[in-house]
């Protein structure tokens, strides 16, 4: 993979970004009528729990002064529900205890100003916007004032802006004041901005029609080059991106240029991300990712939906992940719905990894010389509760979960219901959850059909497998559905127990504990699924 410096940003850091979810006990602003609800001197509180401020009482207050809704320890978050929508110069004010939740757009049409302020007096909270249903804040004019958590943020609203006042302060922190078309833009020929080590804070908008794409050597694409160890960049929706690289050379020695959405290199943390678009590469891209090319950071609760291919039909040395190419840092709560194909180390969420995988899930189609539905090669590092529901086609090594697993490598509490194929003629090996195995499994199964392949041994569980048994713990497959009566490639291990669909279906295995996984006939086709990331 490629050099970076050592990753600086810890898991528990990077869990401080995620919202829990939405408060059982929340201050909201909404269409009812407003209840259990005083306002003194500008200052909304809750009087007691299900309180509500009605938007229209809200708009009212905020045409004649500056309004403060703030919440308190009985009732510690705050919601809009509602739009919101107010044209005086008047601020407004989010105060929560713990946690703040636009469900709604916030629409600032004149050129008050917003103020977001998290944990005052809780902790633990965060603030967050839900894209489902367009939760977002937006200004009309980039002159207002935006304030979250005592920092203040430049707005922008376009490419070219913000592309300008990062490279006059990359340690700035700068917003995307509305939704941005950069279909005016044209095509890009290399990332528009370059590195940025302070924060881009999305607020829910969306940038669409992005398109980059060059024919340089050591070209490093992205909409942004490289966040820096620091920076953040959080609640931004990229939709209907385009990047693509023809670069140089046929062979891994001359692969010089890399690519993502979002970023190529990241080395801060990536939060509420969300993107759909492709990527696409020639003989000379060596990292492709569907958010980032390269992690060495904090990517969490992000996610990616498209196509990463290799458009030369080509396959050289390329990380292809649909969150990242090459990862050694931590990917959290995110997902990818992926068309990957055409690359080394093709993964439905990372291409190579060395870091933390955790909570995440992968889903579509995987192909590559060593394909995992959720990891192509795993080298270190660790995946703990996570699956994969990707068919996956295999040139060498094909897994439901991880193509090849290396010795430093531990799996566990995770499962892999998605197809394994193999197609080539050179041969190898796959498994219904790795393909080639020499690290730690526990607590994990397959389900996914493994077809039999010319030139390839096949398992239920694993292809190869190389080490003691005493490598897996607790790990099953379904003989029904695999249509594999041996648990790895021409054998069985007896810490690999074979179970058919029912078996699997009427309970939890031994070692799958109650307070991980669930199990019922309604949910994930009767399947065990874990209680912290169910099946979507």
């Amino acid at each position: 993979m490629r050099n970076s410096p050592k990753k600086s940003i810890t898991i528990a850091a990077a869990m401080a970004c995620v919202l829990t979810s939405a408060a059982q006990a929340a201050m909201t602003v909404s269409n009812a009528k407003t209840k259990n609800v005083t306002c003194t001197s500008g200052v909304c509180t809750p009087t007691r729990g299900n309180a509500n401020l009605n938007v229209g009482d809200l708009v009212g207050m905020l045409a004649s002064s500056d309004v403060t809704v703030k919440s308190n320890a009985s009732t510690p978050d705050i919601g809009v529900l509602n739009a919101l929508t107010w044209a005086s110069d008047h601020r407004l004010a989010l105060d929560a205890y713990r946690s703040i939740h636009v469900r709604a757009p916030v629409v600032v049409e004149g050129t008050a100003g917003v103020m977001l302020t998290t944990n005052d007096g809780g902790t633990g909270g965060d603030y967050d916007f839900n894209t489902a249903t367009s939760g977002s804040i937006t200004f009309w004019d980039a002159s207002s004032s935006l304030i979250i958590n005592g920092a203040n943020f430049t707005l922008v609203k376009d490419i070219a802006t913000l592309a300008t006042d990062i490279a006059a302060n990359a340690s700035g922190t700068y917003a995307l004041a509305n939704n941005y078309d950069a279909t005016v833009d044209g095509v890009y020929s290399n990332a528009p901005i370059g590195a940025l080590s302070g924060a881009l804070e999305g607020l829910g908008n969306t940038i669409q029609n992005l398109s980059i794409a060059t024919n340089l050597e050591n070209a490093h694409l992205g909409l942004i080059a490289h966040l820096q160890t620091g920076g953040t960049i959080r609640d931004i929706n990229l939709t209907n991106v385009s990047v693509s690289a023809a670069g140089a050379g046929h062979q891994c020695g001359t692969c010089s240029s890399s690519a993502g959405t979002l970023a190529d290199l990241n080395e801060g943390i990536v939060a509420r991300v969300n993107v759909s678009g492709s990527v696409s590469e020639g003989p000379g891209l060596a990292f492709v990712g569907g958010i980032v090319s390269t992690n060495v950071g904090t990517i969490v609760a992000s996610s990616f939906a498209g196509k990463l291919y290799n458009n030369q039909n080509i396959i050289h040395e390329v990380f292809m992940g649909g969150i990242a190419g090459s990862s050694q840092g931590s990917i959290l709560q995110s997902s990818a719905i992926v068309d990957a194909s055409g690359g080394a180390d093709v993964g439905g969420l990372v291409g190579a990894s060395q870091g933390t995988v955790a909570l995440s899930h992968a889903s579509g189609i995987v192909s590559g010389l060593f394909a995992g539905g959720l990891v192509g090669l795993a080298s270190g590092g660790t995946i703990t509760q996570s699956f994969s529901s990707a068919d996956v086609v295999a040139r060498e090594y094909g897994g439901g979960l991880v193509g090849f697993e290396y010795a430093q490598a531990q799996v566990t509490q995770s499962y892999s219901t998605g197809a394994v194929s193999g197609e080539g003629h050179n041969g190898g090996s796959l498994g219904g959850f790795v393909g080639r195995n020499e690290g730690m499994i526990s607590r994990a199964y397959a389900t996914g059909m493994v077809s039999p392949a010319a030139h390839f041994c096949t398992g239920g569980f694993t292809g190869a497998s190389y080490g003691p048994d005493k490598l897996y713990s607790s790990d099953y497959w379904d003989t029904t559905t695999t249509q594999q009566q041996n648990g790895k490639c021409s054998g069985n291990i007896d810490r690999i127990i074979g179970l058919t669909d029912d078996q699997l279906k009427s309970g939890l295995p031994a070692g799958f504990h109650r307070n991980v996984w669930g199990q019922s006939a309604g949910i994930n086709n009767g399947w065990p699924y874990l209680l912290a990331n169910p099946p979507q």
